[in-house]
Protein backbone atom coordinates (compact mmCIF):
# COMPACT_ATOMS: atom_id res chain seq x y z
CA UNK A 1 0.00 0.00 0.00
CA UNK A 2 1.65 3.13 -1.21
CA UNK A 3 1.44 6.16 1.44
CA UNK A 4 1.02 9.70 0.50
CA UNK A 5 2.06 12.97 2.36
CA UNK A 6 -1.13 14.47 4.33
CA UNK A 7 -2.30 17.28 2.42
CA UNK A 8 -1.64 20.99 2.50
CA UNK A 9 -0.61 21.61 6.07
CA UNK A 10 2.57 18.97 5.23
CA UNK A 11 6.05 19.77 5.02
CA UNK A 12 9.17 17.95 4.09
CA UNK A 13 11.04 16.89 7.65
CA UNK A 14 14.13 18.92 8.72
CA UNK A 15 16.99 16.43 8.84
CA UNK A 16 20.14 17.72 11.38
CA UNK A 17 23.20 15.78 12.45
CA UNK A 18 24.63 16.16 15.69
CA UNK A 19 27.64 14.68 18.40
CA UNK A 20 26.18 11.99 19.63
CA UNK A 21 26.56 11.92 23.70
CA UNK A 22 24.29 8.74 24.35
CA UNK A 23 23.40 6.36 22.00
CA UNK A 24 19.78 5.67 21.31
CA UNK A 25 16.58 6.13 19.40
CA UNK A 26 13.66 7.99 20.24
CA UNK A 27 10.40 10.10 19.69
CA UNK A 28 8.26 12.72 20.94
CA UNK A 29 6.92 16.01 20.58
CA UNK A 30 9.58 18.72 20.75
CA UNK A 31 9.20 20.88 24.16
CA UNK A 32 11.94 24.15 23.26
CA UNK A 33 13.70 26.42 26.24
CA UNK A 34 15.92 29.23 24.58
CA UNK A 35 17.51 29.31 27.31
CA UNK A 36 19.63 26.92 29.44
CA UNK A 37 17.97 24.22 32.01
CA UNK A 38 19.05 23.87 36.00
CA UNK A 39 17.88 20.51 37.13
CA UNK A 40 18.37 20.67 39.99
CA UNK A 41 15.75 22.94 42.06
CA UNK A 42 14.91 23.71 38.27
CA UNK A 43 12.86 20.18 37.66
CA UNK A 44 10.67 18.25 39.99
CA UNK A 45 12.09 14.80 39.91
CA UNK A 46 8.84 13.15 40.86
CA UNK A 47 6.60 14.91 38.25
CA UNK A 48 9.23 16.13 35.35
CA UNK A 49 7.83 19.75 35.66
CA UNK A 50 9.81 22.52 34.86
CA UNK A 51 9.73 24.65 38.64
CA UNK A 52 12.25 27.25 37.97
CA UNK A 53 10.23 30.82 38.79
CA UNK A 54 10.69 32.51 35.32
CA UNK A 55 11.85 30.26 33.27
CA UNK A 56 10.40 29.87 29.75
CA UNK A 57 9.24 26.37 30.87
CA UNK A 58 8.15 27.04 34.17
CA UNK A 59 4.91 25.31 34.69
CA UNK A 60 5.51 22.21 31.38
CA UNK A 61 5.94 18.68 31.88
CA UNK A 62 8.79 17.32 30.56
CA UNK A 63 8.11 13.80 30.69
CA UNK A 64 8.04 11.74 27.43
CA UNK A 65 8.90 14.92 25.16
CA UNK A 66 11.95 15.76 23.31
CA UNK A 67 13.36 18.47 25.20
CA UNK A 68 15.47 20.69 23.60
CA UNK A 69 17.58 23.34 25.09
CA UNK A 70 20.66 24.88 24.97
CA UNK A 71 22.56 23.69 27.37
CA UNK A 72 22.69 22.69 31.37
CA UNK A 73 23.33 25.26 34.03
CA UNK A 74 23.75 25.00 38.01
CA UNK A 75 24.76 22.33 40.55
CA UNK A 76 26.51 19.41 39.28
CA UNK A 77 23.91 17.18 41.57
CA UNK A 78 21.51 18.00 38.42
CA UNK A 79 22.99 15.12 36.68
CA UNK A 80 21.56 12.68 39.40
CA UNK A 81 18.01 14.72 38.90
CA UNK A 82 17.79 13.79 35.61
CA UNK A 83 18.46 10.16 36.72
CA UNK A 84 15.57 10.33 39.18
CA UNK A 85 13.05 11.66 36.31
CA UNK A 86 14.48 8.18 34.70
CA UNK A 87 13.34 6.18 38.24
CA UNK A 88 10.11 8.15 38.29
CA UNK A 89 9.17 7.71 34.94
CA UNK A 90 9.30 11.51 34.27
CA UNK A 91 12.14 11.41 32.17
CA UNK A 92 12.14 13.07 28.87
CA UNK A 93 12.30 10.99 25.61
CA UNK A 94 15.53 12.72 24.91
CA UNK A 95 17.66 15.82 24.57
CA UNK A 96 19.26 17.72 21.94
CA UNK A 97 21.35 20.07 23.22
CA UNK A 98 23.12 23.62 21.20
CA UNK A 99 26.57 22.40 23.44
CA UNK A 100 26.42 19.93 26.39
CA UNK A 101 28.65 19.84 29.01
CA UNK A 102 28.92 17.92 31.98
CA UNK A 103 25.83 17.95 34.21
CA UNK A 104 23.70 17.25 31.35
CA UNK A 105 25.62 14.83 29.85
CA UNK A 106 27.05 12.97 32.55
CA UNK A 107 22.54 12.76 33.74
CA UNK A 108 21.97 11.19 29.93
CA UNK A 109 24.65 8.56 29.93
CA UNK A 110 23.10 7.31 34.09
CA UNK A 111 19.30 7.63 33.21
CA UNK A 112 20.69 6.32 29.74
CA UNK A 113 18.04 9.32 27.82
CA UNK A 114 19.21 9.38 23.80
CA UNK A 115 21.23 12.46 23.80
CA UNK A 116 22.84 14.74 21.09
CA UNK A 117 24.56 17.95 20.79
CA UNK A 118 25.79 20.50 18.46
CA UNK A 119 22.73 20.54 16.56
CA UNK A 120 20.74 24.34 15.57
CA UNK A 121 18.24 24.01 17.95
CA UNK A 122 16.40 27.49 16.63
CA UNK A 123 15.84 24.94 13.67
CA UNK A 124 13.02 23.06 16.35
CA UNK A 125 10.25 24.06 17.58
CA UNK A 126 8.12 23.44 20.43
CA UNK A 127 5.61 20.65 19.10
CA UNK A 128 7.34 19.47 16.23
CA UNK A 129 7.56 16.13 15.98
CA UNK A 130 11.34 14.82 16.53
CA UNK A 131 13.05 11.70 15.86
CA UNK A 132 16.60 10.62 17.12
CA UNK A 133 18.39 8.21 16.16
CA UNK A 134 21.84 8.35 16.89
CA UNK A 135 23.71 11.21 15.73
CA UNK A 136 20.36 11.78 13.32
CA UNK A 137 17.84 14.01 14.09
CA UNK A 138 14.87 14.11 11.92
CA UNK A 139 11.96 17.37 12.72
CA UNK A 140 8.81 17.27 11.23
CA UNK A 141 6.40 20.18 11.08
CA UNK A 142 3.22 17.86 10.74
CA UNK A 143 0.80 17.71 13.32
CA UNK A 144 0.39 15.10 15.76
CA UNK A 145 -3.45 14.59 13.79
CA UNK A 146 -1.03 13.48 10.53
CA UNK A 147 1.25 11.38 12.13
CA UNK A 148 -0.81 8.94 10.36
CA UNK A 149 -1.51 9.46 6.97
CA UNK A 150 -4.50 7.52 5.26
CA UNK A 151 -4.00 5.25 2.42
CA UNK A 152 -2.95 7.08 -0.90
CA UNK A 153 -6.59 5.55 -2.15
CA UNK A 154 -8.96 5.79 0.94
CA UNK A 155 -12.50 7.99 -0.06
CA UNK A 156 -14.73 8.06 2.40
CA UNK A 157 -17.69 5.96 2.25
CA UNK A 158 -20.15 7.26 -0.50
CA UNK A 159 -22.55 5.21 1.13
CA UNK A 160 -23.87 6.04 4.70
CA UNK A 161 -21.25 5.23 7.55
CA UNK A 162 -21.76 4.66 10.70
CA UNK A 163 -20.26 3.92 13.75
CA UNK A 164 -22.09 1.73 16.76
CA UNK A 165 -20.47 0.93 20.36
CA UNK A 166 -22.22 -1.83 22.53
CA UNK A 167 -22.13 -0.41 25.92
CA UNK A 168 -19.92 -2.78 28.23
CA UNK A 169 -23.32 -2.52 30.75
CA UNK A 170 -25.28 -4.22 27.77
CA UNK A 171 -22.89 -7.02 26.97
CA UNK A 172 -21.48 -7.55 30.63
CA UNK A 173 -23.19 -7.95 34.24
CA UNK A 174 -20.84 -5.19 35.37
CA UNK A 175 -21.61 -5.96 38.94
CA UNK A 176 -19.54 -9.33 38.68
CA UNK A 177 -16.03 -9.75 37.01
CA UNK A 178 -15.43 -11.03 34.34
CA UNK A 179 -18.82 -12.05 33.37
CA UNK A 180 -20.10 -11.75 29.78
CA UNK A 181 -23.75 -11.88 28.90
CA UNK A 182 -23.46 -14.18 25.38
CA UNK A 183 -26.96 -14.43 24.93
CA UNK A 184 -27.22 -10.42 24.73
CA UNK A 185 -23.96 -10.81 22.55
CA UNK A 186 -25.33 -13.15 20.04
CA UNK A 187 -28.85 -10.96 19.86
CA UNK A 188 -27.23 -7.75 19.04
CA UNK A 189 -24.82 -9.98 15.76
CA UNK A 190 -27.76 -11.03 14.22
CA UNK A 191 -29.71 -7.78 15.04
CA UNK A 192 -26.52 -5.88 12.95
CA UNK A 193 -26.43 -8.76 10.80
CA UNK A 194 -30.10 -8.26 9.89
CA UNK A 195 -29.77 -4.77 9.10
CA UNK A 196 -26.62 -5.18 6.81
CA UNK A 197 -28.48 -7.56 5.06
CA UNK A 198 -31.41 -5.01 4.63
CA UNK A 199 -29.27 -2.33 3.80
CA UNK A 200 -25.89 -3.92 1.72
CA UNK A 201 -24.72 -0.17 1.04
CA UNK A 202 -24.43 0.45 5.04
CA UNK A 203 -20.76 0.39 5.82
CA UNK A 204 -20.26 0.09 9.81
CA UNK A 205 -17.31 0.52 12.07
CA UNK A 206 -18.01 -1.77 15.10
CA UNK A 207 -16.87 -0.89 19.35
CA UNK A 208 -17.45 -1.92 22.12
CA UNK A 209 -16.70 -1.18 25.84
CA UNK A 210 -15.12 -3.27 28.57
CA UNK A 211 -17.42 -3.57 31.15
CA UNK A 212 -16.93 -6.16 33.85
CA UNK A 213 -13.77 -7.38 31.89
CA UNK A 214 -11.24 -4.23 31.58
CA UNK A 215 -12.86 -1.48 33.94
CA UNK A 216 -12.86 -3.76 37.06
CA UNK A 217 -9.20 -4.73 36.31
CA UNK A 218 -8.64 -0.95 35.89
CA UNK A 219 -9.81 0.00 38.90
CA UNK A 220 -7.87 -2.84 40.78
CA UNK A 221 -5.11 -0.86 39.57
CA UNK A 222 -5.66 2.05 39.01
CA UNK A 223 -4.61 2.34 35.74
CA UNK A 224 -6.89 5.26 34.32
CA UNK A 225 -4.89 7.37 36.71
CA UNK A 226 -1.14 6.35 35.20
CA UNK A 227 1.49 4.04 35.49
CA UNK A 228 4.63 4.01 37.56
CA UNK A 229 6.09 1.29 38.46
CA UNK A 230 6.70 -2.53 38.19
CA UNK A 231 3.67 -3.52 39.72
CA UNK A 232 1.33 -0.79 37.71
CA UNK A 233 3.04 -2.03 34.56
CA UNK A 234 2.06 -5.42 35.61
CA UNK A 235 -1.80 -4.08 36.26
CA UNK A 236 -1.53 -2.20 32.70
CA UNK A 237 -0.71 -5.49 30.94
CA UNK A 238 -3.54 -7.40 32.96
CA UNK A 239 -6.73 -4.65 32.00
CA UNK A 240 -5.39 -4.57 28.35
CA UNK A 241 -5.54 -9.12 28.80
CA UNK A 242 -8.90 -8.46 30.26
CA UNK A 243 -10.51 -6.30 27.11
CA UNK A 244 -8.85 -8.73 25.26
CA UNK A 245 -10.79 -11.49 26.79
CA UNK A 246 -13.91 -9.55 26.25
CA UNK A 247 -13.23 -8.59 22.54
CA UNK A 248 -12.33 -12.03 21.55
CA UNK A 249 -16.28 -13.02 22.63
CA UNK A 250 -17.40 -10.53 20.93
CA UNK A 251 -16.01 -10.97 17.75
CA UNK A 252 -16.42 -14.89 17.55
CA UNK A 253 -20.18 -13.97 18.45
CA UNK A 254 -20.08 -11.65 15.08
CA UNK A 255 -18.87 -14.42 13.13
CA UNK A 256 -21.01 -17.02 13.96
CA UNK A 257 -23.96 -14.25 13.29
CA UNK A 258 -21.95 -13.77 9.29
CA UNK A 259 -20.73 -10.03 9.92
CA UNK A 260 -16.55 -10.04 8.74
CA UNK A 261 -15.74 -8.09 11.77
CA UNK A 262 -11.97 -7.40 11.90
CA UNK A 263 -10.98 -6.47 15.49
CA UNK A 264 -8.09 -3.85 16.05
CA UNK A 265 -6.27 -3.24 18.97
CA UNK A 266 -6.44 0.32 19.95
CA UNK A 267 -3.45 -0.11 22.68
CA UNK A 268 -1.07 -1.44 19.49
CA UNK A 269 -0.66 2.46 17.86
CA UNK A 270 -2.53 4.41 20.36
CA UNK A 271 -0.54 7.42 22.21
CA UNK A 272 -1.88 9.63 25.19
CA UNK A 273 -0.82 12.89 26.78
CA UNK A 274 -1.48 13.21 30.37
CA UNK A 275 -5.03 11.16 29.43
CA UNK A 276 -5.89 12.45 26.11
CA UNK A 277 -5.84 10.81 22.89
CA UNK A 278 -3.08 12.26 20.63
CA UNK A 279 -2.18 9.75 17.78
CA UNK A 280 -4.00 6.41 16.47
CA UNK A 281 -3.25 4.40 13.36
CA UNK A 282 -6.65 4.74 11.78
CA UNK A 283 -5.14 3.23 8.56
CA UNK A 284 -6.45 -0.24 9.16
CA UNK A 285 -9.83 0.97 9.84
CA UNK A 286 -9.96 2.90 6.79
CA UNK A 287 -8.95 -0.23 4.91
CA UNK A 288 -10.98 -2.59 6.60
CA UNK A 289 -14.03 -0.22 4.86
CA UNK A 290 -12.84 -0.30 1.40
CA UNK A 291 -12.67 -4.21 1.66
CA UNK A 292 -16.25 -4.66 2.62
CA UNK A 293 -14.62 -5.87 6.70
CA UNK A 294 -16.54 -4.22 9.59
CA UNK A 295 -13.37 -2.77 11.98
CA UNK A 296 -14.14 -3.42 15.18
CA UNK A 297 -12.53 -1.54 18.51
CA UNK A 298 -13.01 -1.82 22.05
CA UNK A 299 -11.88 0.32 25.17
CA UNK A 300 -8.37 -0.59 25.47
CA UNK A 301 -4.94 0.61 27.47
CA UNK A 302 -2.80 3.14 25.94
CA UNK A 303 1.06 4.36 26.30
CA UNK A 304 0.96 8.20 27.84
CA UNK A 305 3.14 10.55 27.85
CA UNK A 306 2.76 12.14 31.21
CA UNK A 307 1.42 9.38 32.92
CA UNK A 308 3.51 6.34 31.30
CA UNK A 309 0.16 4.66 30.88
CA UNK A 310 -3.62 5.15 30.96
CA UNK A 311 -7.05 3.91 29.76
CA UNK A 312 -9.03 4.86 26.70
CA UNK A 313 -12.93 4.48 26.15
CA UNK A 314 -13.89 3.44 23.10
CA UNK A 315 -16.52 6.77 22.68
CA UNK A 316 -12.35 8.55 22.87
CA UNK A 317 -11.36 6.06 19.95
CA UNK A 318 -14.68 6.53 18.52
CA UNK A 319 -14.00 10.14 18.07
CA UNK A 320 -10.61 9.84 17.25
CA UNK A 321 -11.58 8.23 14.34
CA UNK A 322 -14.78 10.41 13.66
CA UNK A 323 -12.73 13.11 12.41
CA UNK A 324 -11.02 11.29 10.34
CA UNK A 325 -13.58 9.19 8.61
CA UNK A 326 -16.33 11.51 9.10
CA UNK A 327 -19.47 9.17 9.79
CA UNK A 328 -22.98 10.80 9.10
CA UNK A 329 -24.35 8.61 12.75
CA UNK A 330 -22.84 7.26 15.84
CA UNK A 331 -24.94 4.58 17.91
CA UNK A 332 -24.56 4.06 21.35
CA UNK A 333 -26.46 1.24 22.57
CA UNK A 334 -26.96 0.69 26.59
CA UNK A 335 -28.60 -1.06 29.25
CA UNK A 336 -31.14 2.06 29.68
CA UNK A 337 -33.56 3.31 26.91
CA UNK A 338 -31.08 6.49 26.59
CA UNK A 339 -29.22 9.37 28.62
CA UNK A 340 -31.38 9.08 32.18
CA UNK A 341 -32.06 12.34 34.49
CA UNK A 342 -30.61 11.22 38.24
CA UNK A 343 -33.69 12.93 39.38
CA UNK A 344 -36.95 11.67 38.76
CA UNK A 345 -41.05 12.51 37.36
CA UNK A 346 -44.06 12.52 39.94
CA UNK A 347 -44.55 8.61 39.50
CA UNK A 348 -40.76 8.06 40.95
CA UNK A 349 -39.37 7.06 37.60
CA UNK A 350 -35.82 8.09 36.21
CA UNK A 351 -36.65 10.10 32.84
CA UNK A 352 -34.84 10.19 29.43
CA UNK A 353 -33.92 12.97 28.49
CA UNK A 354 -34.54 13.04 24.36
CA UNK A 355 -32.25 15.80 22.97
CA UNK A 356 -29.33 16.98 23.64
CA UNK A 357 -27.28 19.99 21.92
CA UNK A 358 -23.35 21.35 23.39
CA UNK A 359 -25.54 24.25 24.59
CA UNK A 360 -27.75 22.63 27.11
CA UNK A 361 -25.21 20.26 28.28
CA UNK A 362 -23.41 22.13 31.15
CA UNK A 363 -27.27 22.86 32.68
CA UNK A 364 -27.92 19.37 32.28
CA UNK A 365 -24.66 18.31 33.55
CA UNK A 366 -25.89 18.21 37.12
CA UNK A 367 -29.09 16.22 36.59
CA UNK A 368 -27.43 13.29 33.61
CA UNK A 369 -27.31 9.84 35.58
CA UNK A 370 -24.08 7.64 35.79
CA UNK A 371 -22.89 4.31 35.19
CA UNK A 372 -24.12 0.93 36.94
CA UNK A 373 -21.10 -0.95 38.14
CA UNK A 374 -17.69 -0.14 37.73
CA UNK A 375 -16.61 2.31 34.94
CA UNK A 376 -13.31 4.20 35.14
CA UNK A 377 -13.68 6.33 32.21
CA UNK A 378 -16.45 8.33 33.74
CA UNK A 379 -19.53 6.84 32.99
CA UNK A 380 -22.60 8.97 30.96
CA UNK A 381 -21.37 12.37 31.86
CA UNK A 382 -18.00 11.60 30.26
CA UNK A 383 -19.34 9.71 27.26
CA UNK A 384 -22.12 13.02 26.84
CA UNK A 385 -19.06 15.45 27.31
CA UNK A 386 -17.01 13.26 24.65
CA UNK A 387 -19.86 13.39 22.27
CA UNK A 388 -20.39 17.00 22.47
CA UNK A 389 -17.06 18.28 22.29
CA UNK A 390 -16.98 16.12 19.15
CA UNK A 391 -20.21 18.13 17.47
CA UNK A 392 -18.79 20.97 18.01
CA UNK A 393 -16.06 19.84 15.38
CA UNK A 394 -18.57 17.90 13.29
CA UNK A 395 -21.80 19.93 13.20
CA UNK A 396 -23.19 17.38 11.09
CA UNK A 397 -23.26 14.46 12.93
CA UNK A 398 -26.08 12.61 14.46
CA UNK A 399 -25.69 10.92 17.81
CA UNK A 400 -28.45 8.54 19.34
CA UNK A 401 -28.32 6.79 22.51
CA UNK A 402 -30.83 3.64 22.49
CA UNK A 403 -31.61 0.78 24.62
CA UNK A 404 -30.38 -2.80 23.84
CA UNK A 405 -33.15 -4.59 25.65
CA UNK A 406 -35.36 -3.97 22.95
CA UNK A 407 -35.53 -6.82 20.95
CA UNK A 408 -34.97 -5.86 17.39
CA UNK A 409 -34.61 -2.39 18.08
CA UNK A 410 -30.62 -1.76 16.94
CA UNK A 411 -31.91 -3.08 13.32
CA UNK A 412 -34.64 -0.27 13.06
CA UNK A 413 -32.06 2.34 14.38
CA UNK A 414 -29.23 0.88 11.81
CA UNK A 415 -32.05 0.58 8.78
CA UNK A 416 -33.55 4.12 9.93
CA UNK A 417 -31.61 7.14 10.60
CA UNK A 418 -35.36 9.36 11.14
CA UNK A 419 -36.75 6.76 13.85
CA UNK A 420 -37.00 8.88 16.77
CA UNK A 421 -36.13 6.55 19.91
CA UNK A 422 -33.37 7.52 23.04
CA UNK A 423 -31.62 9.97 23.12
CA UNK A 424 -30.20 12.69 20.28
CA UNK A 425 -27.20 14.45 20.73
CA UNK A 426 -27.06 17.17 17.57
CA UNK A 427 -24.84 20.41 17.15
CA UNK A 428 -28.16 22.63 17.77
CA UNK A 429 -26.48 24.74 15.22
CA UNK A 430 -28.83 26.69 12.94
Amino acid sequence: MTLQPPTSDFQPPIHLVGRVIRAGQAAGEALVSPQPIGFLGGVDPETGMVIEPGHPLEGQCIAGRVLVFPGGKGSTVGSYTILRLARSGHAPAAMINAQSEAIVAVGAILADIPMVDNIDITKIRSGDWVTVDGEQVQVSRTPPSTLYPPPSNFQPPKEELLFLKLGGSLITDKTREETALPEAISRLAEEVAEALAARPALRLVLGHGSGSFGHVAGERYGTRRGVRDAADWRGFAATAAAAQRLDGLVTAAFWQAGVPVWSIQPSATARCRDGELVALDWRPMAEALQRGLVPLVYGDVALDEVRGGTIISTEEIFAWLARRLKPHRLVLIGAVPGVMRSDTDQAGEAQVVAEITPQQLVGLEAILGGSHGTDVTGGMLAKVRTMCALLEELPDLQVRLISGQVAGLLTRVLCDASLEVGTVIRSGAV
